[in-house]
């Protein structure tokens, strides 16, 4: 039996199948909570996670559906993101051909003198040469393992891009009917304080209310009516929005009909720990620092020697058409090439200075992208979470507001309170449906940032 010494189990490291440089990547330790903090009691056993939720099940209207659909095939931002990717892809490629052969053809020119006083000539030398450069220092396997980190982190930025365009298809969609249930609201308002106008009018033609009262109501409806075209405009102005989200021309896009949602009663957001798997934006953070990680080893590999082995095989003749043809006498040289640096300016000191700066931002950006990431999931369900109580108050609002006008109404019509009493029950009722409208909305969009931070989308 043969007994190998460390010193030659190095040599066939070296030899055999090289030793890469620097760390092995290991994923930093992260200090997390054991839950989510904003999460309700009911949520907080849960370890299933509304973001395993395929975006489908969770924007069930067909419309949105349909719309988020054709944002992720054919909007600008999808198509982008695809072309970046591809590009990542052939950058990979790119970085693992010098750990294979090089070949070439070649076609070189000296000029040469026989005898002191005679003219110059020229001689030639074609044929074709193959070159290899052993990675014995893993600088070019580090090279390619950080491009395939990059490739991972630009993989990464197309599913959190998916994620962003659902979360933006969804928020424009649900403005659009908040806009749309306004304009409602408003409309119907305005249609009944013309209603109300004209009663005023034949009241005051038969002596029973007065033209001051006649102008107040004129007042109010036109400050209802004034209202209209800024909502108008803001339906044109977000309808434009999505279409071009979706890739097409502004105004060709026209949405009347109010989204079905059926909104959950409370969103279980799964261990805090899940996030590094599920959010896209965790995964390219950890994706570009796998790279960073990896770009220190290649830096260091720069300051050992480097070895290559070369072949050249052809003619060499003061012919060129010798050497095109193949009638020049055969010339062969082959051997190793060995290359130690030995001053470059501090070149190779700082720039392993500047990846091992770069890791260290890398850890950092990664930790940062962490606690934003729990950051804005606590405040996503805070924000659901009491927008059910928002929601109660403000439908009993528009209920005892409604009730107030009726009541109003009637005693104005039998002359037992004056005007002013309706016009403030008109300007209630109104200010209610429209904030009703407002809280089912902050509740809608509040479903769409949970379901964003928790990761899910893609």
């Amino acid at each position: 039996m043969i007994r190998r010494t460390p010193i030659a189990a190095m040599l066939a490291c070296l030899f055999v199948t090289g030793c890469a440089l620097g760390p092995d990547y290991q994923r930093p330790a992260i200090d997390l909570p054991e839950v989510h903090s904003g999460s309700s009691a009911r949520a907080t056993g849960e370890t299933s996670s509304l973001a395993k939720q395929n975006w489908r099940d969770v924007f069930t209207d067909p419309a949105l559906k349909a719309l988020i659909d054709e944002a992720l095939t054919a909007g600008p931002d999808a198509l982008l993101a695809a072309a970046r990717l591809r590009e990542a892809e052939a950058l990979a490629g790119v970085s693992r051909a010098p750990l294979l052969p090089q070949a070439s053809l070649s076609l070189n020119t000296s000029p040469t003198v026989r005898q002191p006083g005679e003219r110059f000539t020229a001689s030639y030398l074609g044929g074709a040469g193959i070159s290899w450069e052993i990675d014995l220092w893993g600088r070019y396997r580090r090279a390619s393992e950080a491009a395939q980190a990059e490739l991972l982190a630009s993989d990464e930025a197309r599913h959190g891009m998916q994620a962003s365009l659902i979360a933006s298809v969804a928020r424009y969609y649900f403005q659009l009917a908040t806009l749309h249930e306004t304009l409602t609201v408003t409309e119907r308002s305005a249609k009944n304080q013309a209603e109300v106008l004209r009663l005023i009018k034949r009241l005051s033609a038969a002596g029973i209310s007065s033209a001051a009262e006649e102008r107040q109501q004129e007042s109010a409806l036109a400050t209802t009516e004034a209202s209209l075209p800024p909502l108008r405009r803001q339906i044109a102005e977000t309808e434009n929005a999505l279409a071009i989200l979706l890739g097409r021309a502004p105004g060709a896009l026209r949405l009347e009909s109010p989204p079905q949602l059926a909104l959950p009663g409370f969103i279980p957001p799964g261990l805090p720990s899940s996030l590094l798997e599920q959010r896209p934006d965790i995964r390219q953070a950890e994706a570009r620092l796998m790279a960073a990680n990896a770009r220190v080893g290649e830096a260091r590999a720069l300051f050992f020697p480097s070895l290559s082995l070369t072949a050249i095989f052809g003619g060499v003749s003061t012919s060129l058409a010798d050497v095109v043809h193949g009638r020049a006498p055969a010339v062969a040289s082959v051997g190793p090439n060995l290359l130690q640096p030995l001053f470059a300016g501090g070149q190779i000191y700082f720039n392993k200075q500047a990846a091992e700066a770069r890791l260290e931002q890398a850890v950092i950006s990664y930790r940062k992208t962490i606690l934003n990431a729990l950051g804005e999931v606590a405040n996503g369900l805070v924000a659901y979470e009491t927008g059910n109580d928002l929601m109660d108050i403000q439908a009993r609002r528009v209920a005892a507001s409604r009730e107030a006008m009726r009541l109003a109404d009637l005693r104005f019509r039998a002359g037992t309170t004056n005007f002013l009493e309706v016009l403030d029950a008109q300007r209630q009722l109104l200010a209610a449906e429209t904030q009703e409208a407002q809280a089912l909305l902050e509740k809608r969009l509040a479903l769409v940032n949970v379901y964003l931070a928790l990761g899910g989308g893609w």
